[in-house]
């Protein structure tokens, strides 16, 4: 007999689930929809003349690392390059005398070279990172290129 009451409770159990399941079996209580939040949207600086460039190489700032400033081609990519700084100690350098709210591009190649306990094999490729934008003379934005 206890058998049966306890099959009749599975049972009751089971269909009560059955009944107040949504289509998502893992989501026995509903889901919550987000309410969208306030969207940013940044205008270019229309004084500034400076960009302030961070380069870093695993998190640290790479000393001595060419930077080349560009206006970008048809196609929104890296152009010709205009002007190329070097970074100083602490993997920074600034570009001035910049026309206000034009878009620019900033690009450092950097060529990693092998542990020295590497075994021999050819060296790491050399790698380039770029950004191309207009909001370089934001007050307080520094554009920063990894590696």
């Amino acid at each position: 007999m206890p058998k049966r009451i306890l099959a009749f409770a599975f049972a009751a159990g089971a269909l009560a689930l059955a009944a107040c399941s949504s289509t998502n079996p893992n989501d026995l209580f509903g889901s919550a929809t987000p309410t969208p939040g306030p969207t940013a949207t940044y205008t270019p600086n229309p004084t500034a003349s400076t960009a302030n460039v961070q380069i870093n190489y695993s998190g640290s700032g790479l000393a001595n690392q060419p930077v080349n400033l560009s206006t970008p081609d048809a196609n929104g990519n890296v152009g010709a390059t205009i002007a190329t700084q070097t970074t100083n100690s602490t993997g920074q350098t600034t570009f001035s005398n910049l026309t206000p709210a034009a878009k620019y591009c900033f690009a450092s190649t950097f060529q990693p070279t092998p542990a020295p306990s590497a075994s021999p094999s050819p060296a790491p490729l050399p790698r380039t990172v770029s950004t191309c934008t207009d909001l370089w003379g934001l007050t307080g934005v520094t554009i920063t290129l990894n590696f």
